[in-house]
């Protein structure tokens, strides 16, 4: 999908009407201007750019929040009683928009330019969401039509969510829709023999909505390194300096309900899963039960000894899994049934809530009481005999698997990546690579850039130097995003300095604290006329704690000028 526009009609957050020479605007972003084209073809990500406060990450929370109403808005009508009244199709958060973007329906087989079909959502105050849809080569004017099942073909496959902090505002639409899935499983697996219903990877229930969090990391490195062929693993291999697997354990609890009085109807919750784990049994090295217990343990080795040699665990999930994403699909179905401690009363609670600390509600428990996690995850690392556990990896190095792991599993799927700050824990090496490493991980992917937009927000000069002018969208508070294009300033290939000063406003070099120093010294002499070779020494001296800056070298050379004369 490549999105074209949002507006914003009513207060959202941050995002309001903008004050204009006319009255007032609405809050818009406009991705793109130009018809389907070829260009559309390459990778290019866009670059939310600005202050802290401009809201930058509030349209990544409001594109969430609108895709997560979508997806409720098209559900099934006899499969989506367990909603009751958690969910109002004329209510959503932001409350009204317009969002308009163009899309390959997933039915399209060319997958090429002319596939495309243009796609406009509105959603007026208190009024249920509308779409009009248009294909490139219809004739007849299309209208507004109210949203229904059928036009899933028409919204993303995927919206990936990342942050690299506890971000809890772009989160909670994902929250709402993992429990949102649950309660999807709870009524499959509560009516399994009146719908005659076998779950599987192609059944529901099935989120469109995905957030890489760090419990995601396990299933994101099995998922590439047990499908993918080393060529395309590169990318993470290289970077991580992974040698190769060595092995991990997954350990299943089939627990009842946690809650009893939500359903009592409801037992054992993993029968609907009984296909994901004859696979997983079958791809297993040893298989450990405690039937007393209802505790199974899988343990998985991988046997390959050299580069030239094929693992016969790999061969084992390539036979049982077709894709990278069908296996991560079968870990997030098995991680979802964790959720169990969620009650029913706090489910409703969080499905109503628009709170920023809804998800700090939802409680932890001990792995004992989980109904599967990983466990016992060995690495071994390049250049060495040791075999570290994944959760030795810095936080640096989980964003990384994060961030490039998924571009590696998603190939043709229609997608649309919001990353917030994705670079945060990057040491400045990867933070200048991010592009590139972006860029080369969907390539080896095989991927289809005319299927997916990727958004990134982000302090990094380093990123920003890395796109093009008009994907870098500039954010100011109280004013509309414009593009650096628009503003006359080349980003691609731009120094970082002169992107702090131009996007940033931030002429310093160095830091505040240090750069005291040199303001200081060059207020005492803004007004003098000359200066005599000892007093240059003097204010010389007082800079012997500073290292070479920029601001260092100007000042010298203002000094040395006033002292010839």
């Amino acid at each position: 999908m490549k999105l074209v526009r949002l507006t914003i009609l009513e207060q959202f957050r941050s995002l309001k009407k903008i004050k204009a020479k006319k009255g007032f605007e609405d809050f818009t972003v406009l991705f793109r201007e130009d018809e389907p084209n070829e260009k559309w073809t390459q990778f290019h990500p866009y670059c939310f750019a600005g202050l802290n406060g401009s809201g930058k990450s509030n349209v990544l929370e409001a594109l969430a929040n609108i895709f997560y109403h979508l997806e409720c808005s098209t559900l099934d009508s006899n499969t989506s009683e367990f909603l009751d009244n958690d969910f109002d199709l004329k209510k959503s958060d932001p409350i009204a928009y317009e969002l308009e973007y163009y899309i390959i329906p997933k039915e399209s087989e060319k997958k090429s330019v002319e596939d495309y079909a243009n796609v406009i959502i509105r959603k007026e105050k208190l009024e249920a969401p509308k779409i009009k849809i248009t294909a490139q080569d219809q004739i007849t004017e299309s209208v507004f039509i109210e949203i229904s099942n059928p036009i899933r073909s028409y919204l993303p496959e995927l919206v990936i969510g990342y942050s690299s902090g506890e971000n809890e505002i772009l989160s909670l639409p994902f929250v709402k829709s993992r429990l949102l899935q649950l309660d999807e499983y709870y009524y499959h697996l509560k009516n399994r023999n009146k719908l005659k219903l076998t779950y599987n990877l192609n059944e529901k229930p099935e989120s469109s909505l995905v957030y890489m969090d760090y419990h995601m990391s396990q299933a994101i490195l099995l998922a590439n390194f047990l499908i993918q062929d080393d060529d395309t693993l590169e990318p993470i291999k290289e970077q991580l300096e992974i040698d190769k697997l060595h092995s991990f354990r997954l350990v299943i609890n089939d627990h009842k309900l946690y809650h009893k009085a939500d359903d009592p109807e409801l037992g054992y919750l993993l029968p609907l899963a009984d296909e994901i784990l004859e696979k997983l049994r079958s791809c297993a090295t040893a298989v450990f039960q405690n039937t007393n217990d209802k505790i199974e343990i899988l343990d998985f080795y991988f046997d390959q000894d050299s580069k030239t040699k094929s693992s016969e665990l790999k061969k084992a999930f390539k036979i049982h899994f077709n894709s990278p994403i069908e296996l991560f699909k079968a870990f997030q179905i098995l991680n979802l049934l964790n959720l169990r401690v969620v009650s029913k009363s706090l489910k409703k609670e969080i499905y109503n809530s628009d709170s920023l600390y809804a998800m700090y509600k939802v409680p932890s428990f001990e792995e004992s009481e989980l109904v599967f996690h990983f466990n016992l995850f060995k690495i071994k690392k390049k250049n060495s005999l040791d075999k570290m556990l994944l959760k030795a990896f810095s936080d640096g190095e989980h964003q990384f698997l994060h961030t490039m792991g998924i571009c590696l599993i998603l190939k043709d799927k229609n997608t649309l990546m919001l990353l917030d700050e994705p670079e945060t824990h990057f040491n400045p090496e990867w933070r200048s690579e991010f592009i590139s490493l972006l860029k080369d991980s969907l390539s080896k992917s095989g991927t289809n850039h005319l299927m997916r937009d990727i958004l990134i927000t982000s302090h990094s000069p380093f990123i920003i130097s890395d796109c093009f002018p008009d994907k870098v969208l500039v954010f100011e508070k109280g004013k509309q995003p414009k593009s650096a294009f628009n503003m006359n300033f080349r980003t691609f290939g731009t120094s970082v300095d002169l992107i702090m000063d131009n996007i940033f406003n931030r002429g310093n070099t160095i830091g505040d604290f240090s750069s005291r120093i040199i303001l200081e010294i060059e207020e005492e002499i803004k007004n003098k006329k000359s200066l005599t070779e000892e007093e240059v020494r003097t204010y010389k001296n007082r800079t012997n704690d500073l290292g070479d800056s920029i601001e260092k070298i100007l000042l010298f050379t203002k000094l040395n000028e006033l002292k010839k004369k």
